[in-house]
């Protein structure tokens, strides 16, 4: 069975010393293979050629494209002459969605049930500070993995910005590859929510012992000023028994 790729973007960078280039491709040509691997390798020689072609238009007086990295963005794998079932399920593993500024891709509490990657724009946790998601980067793995719900209000950072919603279950089915390198990125995803909940619990604990510290210390100040107090009573006493002597 021949297969043939559907949907192919493929971001390609320099890696020449201080080279700037970093640009995606959208293969329009059919690329086929007789299987997934082969049309994944043709692919990305094509999107190396369209690079080297722009590389030489914009930095070919300076330097030739070297060491290209050529990565996957999205895209997934046709069975050539497949039936309309087996199409279905093409679709079901993944689906694109385009948003404006400020609109939300993720709501907090939002059953989990897919993996999200920027295709194009840009994403980030609608909270200060956050990093943004870009092109070819994935978030939403680690509610798949934890406790099935989304964690945080996820929101597009400019017009345009397309999503690639991905069921894992059904793209490992079509697209392995591309499956492995998501389920990767889950993991990564996880280990850095376990990382922060570590920190976290660390702090509190830090905080906690710190609690404590104070609590004990104000507990042998209480001790003390007691002492002080039934040694001045005491002196007390003994003054007023004096001049009741006299």
């Amino acid at each position: 069975m021949a297969y043939k790729l559907t949907k192919g973007k493929y971001r390609v960078s320099c890696k020449h010393p201080g080279c700037t280039f970093d640009h995606e491709f959208t293969l329009t040509q059919t690329i086929m293979g007789m299987t997934e691997e082969d049309v994944e390798s043709e692919a990305k020689k094509f999107a190396r050629d369209m690079a080297r072609v722009k590389h030489d238009a914009i930095h070919g007086a300076k330097h030739t494209l070297t060491n290209p990295t050529v990565r996957k963005i999205s895209g997934v794998y046709e069975a050539v002459g497949a039936q309309s079932s087996v199409l279905k399920r093409q679709s079901d593993a993944v689906r694109y969605q385009e948003y404006k500024k400020g609109d939300k891709i993720l709501n907090k509490g939002d059953l989990a049930t897919t993996v999200c990657e920027v295709v194009k724009g840009s994403a980030s946790v609608d909270r200060a500070n956050a990093q943004p998601y870009k092109p070819g980067e994935s978030f939403g793995a680690a509610a798949l993995l934890v406790n099935q719900v989304r964690t945080a209000d996820v929101i597009a950072l400019e017009d345009g910005t397309m999503i690639a919603f991905y069921n894992l279950k059904e793209l490992n089915k079509k697209d392995p590859r591309k499956a492995k390198e998501l389920y990767s990125e889950a993991m990564e995803d996880m280990f850095s929510v376990i990382q922060t909940l570590e920190s976290t619990v660390s702090d509190l604990e830090t905080e906690l012992e710190k609690a404590k510290i104070a609590s004990e210390n104000r507990k042998a100040r209480v001790a003390e000023l007691e002492e002080l107090l039934l040694k001045y009573e005491k002196q007390i006493e003994e003054i007023n028994g004096r001049d009741s002597f006299k």
